[in-house]
């Protein structure tokens, strides 16, 4: 039977866990106006960013990326990564598991 849900009725911030189990980690990003996540990364991953509302600067390994309502990223966790709003925003990320190959 599927859950219905909103990102609305997460309700951490600025991260919030879609899952209970963490295989793919999915987390709802809400943050403020001029908020930003110091830069970090995620090593065993693979990134999908999709920005679902606000505008975003999103900065990869020092080079920025404006992002607006609707823009998916994609991008390896090894990156240094450090979204900054530039309003209000909210953005849906998954940490896919790195193939061991």
């Amino acid at each position: 039977m599927p859950e219905l849900t909103s990102l609305s009725d997460l309700e951490d911030v600025p991260h919030a866990e879609v899952f209970d189990e963490r295989a793919p980690r999915t987390v709802r990003l809400q943050l403020e106006a001029d908020e930003r996540i110091p830069e970090h990364r995620h090593p065993d991953s693979r990134i999908v960013f999709h920005l679902v509302s606000g505008v975003l600067e999103l900065e990869l390994d020092g080079d920025g990326y404006e992002l607006e309502a609707g823009d998916l990223v994609r991008f390896d966790g090894d990156r240094e990564v450090s979204p900054h709003a530039l309003e209000e925003s909210t953005a849906v990320i998954v940490f896919a598991p790195k193939s061991e190959s």
